[in-house]
């Protein structure tokens, strides 16, 4: 999956002469955290809505405060270089970086010009997809060695009960020398594959068999 899939290409920002009041107050009309900061369609900075917190008082208590906002321009509180991605970049990269940098937001950037935006939200639906938590049915949750072959076992045992998957996913296991398969069966009656899948020596470690 490639970022152009996943990102919002109507992407609110906000110039560097404008005014933190002014930031403020996109922040809020649209409800979101972060704004590209942009100088003819090109990125130049970004804020969020922690450094826009970080410059305003907790209570307009002083008829001033408020002018001290409209004085100060983003220019002065933006973060820059930005760290960004491009539209051809894959998802798991993105969230790769999003994870290492402890970031927030991507902008997406094709050239130049700002395209896009991919937040951390959009990494949560992408996963929710990914996983098939939206779909009807049982996630199953399978320890498998770490040997060629694991897997096709697992997909064959749930096919000779004539099962459909609508998700499959694997990842390193908590035991040295294993992995965990993650798979969505679109059946909630499973305890006949569960029998199926501990005969080949897997262990089914979701849903726990009860009795």
């Amino acid at each position: 999956m490639l970022v152009e899939e996943i990102m919002k290409r109507e992407v609110v920002t906000i110039s560097r002469d404008e005014s933190v009041h002014a930031a403020l107050g996109k922040t809020k009309e649209h409800r979101i955290r972060h704004l590209p900061v942009v100088d003819q369609g090109r990125l130049v900075g970004i804020v969020s809505d922690r450094d826009l917190r970080d410059v305003s008082p907790s209570y307009l208590i002083q008829p001033g405060d408020i002018d001290v906002l409209k004085s100060t321009k983003v220019e002065q509180i933006m973060k820059y270089p930005v760290l960004t991605a491009h539209p051809l970049d894959g998802v798991d990269e993105a969230a790769r970086m999003m994870y290492e940098y402890r970031i927030g937001c991507l902008p997406v950037v094709k050239g130049d010009k700002l395209v896009g935006i991919i937040t951390e939200t959009d990494m949560l639906r992408v996963m929710v997809e990914w996983i098939g938590t939206l779909e009807p049915g049982t996630m199953l949750e399978i320890e498998v060695p770490d040997r060629p072959g694991a897997l096709a076992e697992v997909t064959a045992a749930v096919k000779k009960h004539g099962v459909n998957m609508c998700s499959l996913l694997m990842r390193c296991g908590h035991r040295p020398n294993t992995r965990l398969v993650s798979a969505k069966l679109q059946t909630m009656q499973v305890a006949h594959i569960i029998e199926d899948i501990e005969a080949l020596g897997f262990r089914v470690l979701h849903p726990l068999r009860r009795g």
